[in-house]
């Protein structure tokens, strides 16, 4: 189905402008243009400006790290759950390996001990099992997902909410041994 640039514009809530733009920097297909003034565009653009906004937005992406992401990694946006998957490896590989990588060099070139690295690795693996389980079973259950509406949420829970959540825990548990510490200068 093709979709006017007035339907893209509304059901994505960004500007005119901005699509043209994605479509200029090749973050978009160039659109059918049937008449002057007619743009038509595939419905896979719909989810595609969804995971372009997410990204700038919710990780602060510049375009041309967007960019670099979608040529590296042909995702589909009419698939199913494995895209998901899909979407984090993009993300995954993109800058974050190396610059994991290289922490890690630094923490053994300062003497550090790598059982923390170890023990987010061990943690990591339990929780990913946790996620697989929760994720399938909602996905198997989901019986209207023709709006990725459920996949954007769950890219958004692994993106967003868990790292909040155990950032908050590192917070909370600093807080609590500050307040350890005041106790036991008294």
């Amino acid at each position: 189905m093709s979709l006017k640039m007035s339907e893209v514009v509304k059901m994505t809530n960004v500007s005119k402008s901005t699509i043209l733009y994605y479509v200029k920097e090749g973050l978009l297909p160039e659109p059918d243009k049937p008449k002057t003034n007619l743009h038509l565009y595939d419905e896979s653009v719909i989810p595609r400006i969804e995971f372009i906004k997410f990204l700038q937005h919710n990780l602060h992406y510049s375009i041309s790290e967007i960019k670099q992401i979608l040529e590296d990694h042909s995702l589909d946006f009419h698939s199913g759950s494995s895209e998901i998957i899909n979407y984090l490896t993009a993300l995954n590989s993109s800058h974050m390996s190396s610059s994991v990588s290289e922490i890690k060099v630094r923490a053994k070139a300062l003497g550090l001990d790598m059982k923390l690295f170890e023990e987010y690795e061990r943690e990591a693996k339990k929780i990913a099992q946790i996620e697989y389980e929760y994720f399938a079973k909602l996905l198997d259950e989901s019986k209207n997902n023709s709006d990725n509406k459920l996949h954007k949420l769950i890219f958004e829970i692994l993106l967003s909410v868990k790292p909040y959540i155990y950032n908050q825990a590192t917070i909370n548990e600093h807080k609590r041994r500050v307040k350890v510490n005041k106790k036991d200068e008294r």
